[in-house]
C-alpha cells in the first residue's frame, strides 16, 4: 500500500539524488557549460551594459537572443552573479521544476482525467524514463522549457481551481517568454474564460512596459521589434529537405512534405506551411468545439494540455522543446498501467513513445543519426498528439473527470 501523506516524495527524493550526482559528474568531466544559459546571462550582461541585445551572439556563434526584453530583463539579475553560481542556479530550477511539475502532471492526469485513478510509482517512472533524453539535454544546456511546462501546469491547476485571475497571469508570463503559447487564447474565447483572458493580456501588456521603467520608451519599442524581427528569421524556414542543418526536421510541415506532398508540390513554400498550419488550427479547432458542444467534463483541461505539447509540432524548437508533450506522455501511460485501457492501445502508443523518447545517442551510435535525419521525435511527438486525442474522445466521459471549467 502507498501512504498517501509521503506520496510522491521517495520518488521526488531519489530523483533530486540522481540529478545531484549528474551534477557532480557534468562538474568532473567538465561539461557543466549549460550553453543556452550562456545565451540568457549574456542578455542580461548586455542589458547592464547598455550593449546590442538581438542580431548579436552571446556566449557561443550560434548565442542569438529570441526573446522578450522581459526575459533578459530577468536574467540581468542572474548576470550580477559569477556564471558558476549562475549556472548552478539554473541547473537547480530546472531540477525543482521537474521533480514538482511531475508531481502536479500526475495529479492532473489521475484525478481530473483519469476520475481519481490511485497513485502509483511505476507511472511515475515510466513517464520520467521516456522524457529523460529530452530532460538530460535541457539539464546540460540550461534552457528554460521545464520552468515554462511547470508554470503552464500550475497556471492550469489555478484555472480548474477557479482561481482566473492567478492563472490567466501565469498563462501571460508564458506568451512572454515563448509567443508560441498564444494558441491557447482561442481555447480561453471558446469557454468564456473573460476574467483568465484578461489577465492574460494584462500581464502581456505589464511584461512589454516594465522593461520601458530601466531602458526607456524608445529603447524598449525598438528592442521589442528587434525581437518580433528575430523570431520572424528563426522561424523563416519550416520545412527540412536535406542538409545538416536539422533544427525543422521535427515540425509537422517537414513530415507531410517528405511523406506525401512533395510528390505533387516539389520544393517546399511558405504557402505549403501556411496551408498545413491552418489545417493543424481547424483540426484543433475542430476537436475543441466538438468536446464543447458534448459537454465532455474536463474539456478545457485536456484540451488545453494537447495544445501546449502540439507547440513544439509547429514551431522550429530544439528537441528538448518536447517536453511540452510530458503531460501527453504521462496521460498515455497512466492508460496503459497496470492495465491498457483500450487493450489494443500499448500496440501504438509503445512504438510511438520509443520515437518520441528513444534516440539514446551513447545506445545507438549511428542509427541515432538516422531516426534525426527522419525527424523520428516529431513523428513520434505528433502522433503521440493523435493517439491521445482519439484516445481521449472515445474514452467513457465518466473517465474523464466531474466538471467542466
Amino acid at each position: 500500500m502507498i501512504d498517501l501523506r509521503t506520496y510522491p516524495r521517495p520518488f521526488q527524493l531519489a530523483f533530486g539524488g540522481i540529478a545531484l550526482l549528474l551534477l557532480v559528474v557534468e562538474h568532473i568531466n567538465g561539461r557543466f557549460w549549460l550553453n543556452d544559459l550562456r545565451v540568457y546571462y549574456g542578455a542580461g550582461e548586455a542589458l547592464l551594459h547598455g550593449t546590442p541585445l538581438y542580431g548579436v551572439a552571446h556566449g557561443l556563434d550560434t548565442g542569438i537572443f529570441k526573446y522578450a526584453p522581459l526575459l533578459a530583463l530577468l536574467y540581468a539579475v542572474f548576470a550580477l552573479l559569477p556564471y558558476s553560481i549562475a549556472a548552478s542556479l539554473q541547473y537547480g530550477l530546472i531540477a525543482l521544476a521537474f521533480i514538482d511539475g511531475l508531481r502536479r502532471i500526475d495529479e492532473l492526469v489521475r484525478e481530473r482525467l483519469l476520475s481519481g485513478k490511485p497513485p502509483a510509482y511505476l507511472p511515475l517512472l515510466l513517464i520520467t524514463l521516456t522524457v529523460v533524453v529530452h530532460l538530460h539535454r535541457e539539464l546540460h544546456l540550461g534552457n528554460i522549457n521545464m520552468m515554462l511546462l511547470w508554470l503552464l501546469v500550475v497556471a492550469l491547476q489555478q484555472l480548474d481551481r477557479g482561481h482566473l485571475d492567478r492563472g490567466g497571469l501565469l498563462v501571460g508570463l508564458t506568451i512572454l517568454a515563448k509567443p508560441h503559447f498564444l494558441v491557447l487564447l482561442p481555447l480561453f474565447v471558446l469557454h468564456g474564460q473573460w476574467r483568465a483572458l484578461r489577465s492574460i493580456v494584462l500581464a502581456i501588456g505589464a511584461g512589454v512596459v516594465l522593461p520601458a521603467l530601466f531602458l526607456g520608451w524608445e529603447a524598449n519599442l525598438a528592442m521589442h521589434r528587434a525581437w518580433l524581427g528575430e523570431m520572424a528569421a528563426h522561424n523563416a524556414t519550416l520545412i527540412y529537405t536535406g542538409g545538416d542543418d536539422h533544427r525543422a526536421v521535427n515540425t509537422i510541415y517537414s513530415f507531410l512534405h517528405r511523406a506525401v506532398l512533395s510528390r505533387w508540390l516539389g520544393a517546399p513554400s511558405s504557402a505549403e506551411a501556411y496551408l498545413i498550419l491552418a489545417a493543424v488550427a481547424i483540426g484543433c479547432g475542430a476537436f475543441a468545439v466538438w468536446n464543447r458542444v458534448r459537454r465532455r467534463p474536463q474539456a478545457f483541461l485536456f484540451a488545453y494540455l494537447l495544445l501546449v505539447g502540439l507547440v513544439p509540432t509547429i514551431t522550429l524548437t530544439d528537441t528538448e522543446h518536447f517536453l511540452f508533450a510530458m503531460p501527453l506522455v504521462a496521460y498515455l501511460i497512466h492508460r496503459m498501467v497496470p492495465k491498457a485501457d483500450p487493450r489494443w492501445l500499448a500496440f501504438i502508443a509503445v512504438p510511438l513513445l520509443l520515437l518520441y523518447g528513444g534516440n539514446i545517442e551513447d545506445a545507438l551510435g549511428t542509427y541515432s543519426d538516422v531516426l534525426i535525419h527522419f525527424g523520428a521525435l516529431g513523428i513520434g511527438g505528433f502522433g503521440i498528439i493523435v493517439l491521445t486525442a482519439f484516445v481521449w474522445a472515445r474514452s467513457n466521459p465518466r473517465d474523464s473527470g466531474v466538471s467542466n471549467p
